[in-house]
């Protein structure tokens, strides 16, 4: 069997789930090859998984290489995610691929699209065979929105190899302050991660502690937010990393007291489980769709979560930790293994690819 997986290859941590998730189907004895699309066409093979770039352009052409590329390979199966989707499954379709499947990846919520694509992502996500959602609400968003038949879908989590890197000695020495309680709030900086609540929340701390804020990530809202810590007066408080790399954000973690996720939508939200692999403690907004894959008996969501809409309630939350009366660290990093095993996952998502009817 000849598997294809379409994403985009690159020093993300995304890209470092596909990239094992496709070493480790080889592994098992399948035929494996990677594509994607970037400024320059490259081919190389990685722990016996064939990949293959070829050069972006305009968008007939970048339907037209796929399709090349599909005819060219013969899969069995075909996985696409984001901007691969649509190209990948029309391909599928028209060269009578046995499995195409679209990993689908975006809450509705976030980028709110209208209502020509909806009804463009529509057709083609009920042109593959299966659709898979990362989150609970995803899922559900795919039978009401899309219109994807339930028997369509099915639900998986991601693994994270954030604990494969090693944290950039320079930025674990530079964040090293010992008299100062330390917030993390990673994201890029659009206005749907929120991160104006957070320092809406710093300034409402009531605390005897040095509190500083420091926010990884760049964006189109970044004057916006720099506007708010001045008329707030946190400037001595409110720290921008700017983007920061992979041991780059292992250092970040490793040297918050507490890292707080604020969206108010996120299909599933990779940074979260990002922090509960390194066992740094989380207050996570209600929104994140990770969320839905928790054991709440043996992990409440009340002890880490709040409203996104709600100053207020994450101020409660970041009190305790301010005063000591946090949630252990011992606790995050337990949630972490219980919740996203990678064996247990990879298990999933390879009976999903190599079984041609895994919903029957």
């Amino acid at each position: 069997m000849k598997i294809l997986i379409l994403y985009t290859y690159n020093k993300g941590l995304l890209s470092s789930f596909f990239q094992e998730l496709s070493e480790k189907i080889y592994q098992d004895g399948y035929e494996v090859v990677n594509f994607y699309l970037k400024h320059r066409e490259d081919f190389f093979v990685q722990n016996g998984v064939r990949i293959y770039g070829e050069k972006r352009s305009g968008y007939f052409k970048n339907y037209y290489r796929i399709y090349k590329f599909v005819k060219k390979e013969k899969p069995d199966v075909v996985i696409s995610n984001f901007s691969y989707i649509n190209p990948a499954i029309l391909a599928g379709r028209l060269l009578g691929v046995k499995s195409n499947i679209a990993w689908f990846h975006t809450a509705y919520g976030h980028t709110k699209p209208s209502v020509v694509k909806v009804l463009n992502k529509t057709l083609y996500l009920n042109m593959a065979n299966l659709v898979l959602a990362n989150s609970k609400r995803l899922q559900e968003e795919m039978h009401t929105i899309y219109k994807v038949p339930r028997k369509g879908t099915r639900r998986i989590p991601f693994w994270t190899n954030i604990c494969n890197y090693n944290p950039c000695a320079n930025t674990l020495n530079a964040l090293k302050k010992n008299d100062t309680f330390k917030i993390g709030c990673p994201g890029r900086l659009v206005s749907d991660k929120n991160h104006q609540t957070v320092i809406k929340a710093i300034s409402g701390l009531k605390s005897k502690k040095n509190v500083a804020l420091y926010i990884a990530g760049n964006g189109s809202y970044k004057q916006e937010l720099e506007t708010l810590v001045e008329q707030l007066g946190l400037n001595s408080q409110v720290v921008f990393l700017g983007n920061l790399s992979i041991p780059e954000m292992v250092a970040f973690y490793k040297s918050m007291d507490v890292v707080v996720l604020p969206s108010y939508h996120e299909a599933f939200g990779l940074v979260f489980i990002e922090a509960l692999a390194i066992g740094v403690p989380v207050i996570v907004s209600s929104k994140f769709g990770a969320l839905d894959f928790i054991d709440t008996q043996q992990f409440s969501l009340n002890n880490f979560t709040f409203n996104p809409n709600s100053v207020s309630d994450l101020v409660n939350q970041l009190q305790l930790y301010v005063e000591n009366n946090g949630v252990a660290s011992a606790f995050f990093k337990d949630l972490y293994l219980n919740t996203f095993d990678k064996e247990l996952i990879y298990q999933s998502i390879k009976y999903i690819i190599t079984n041609p009817n895994p919903l029957d």
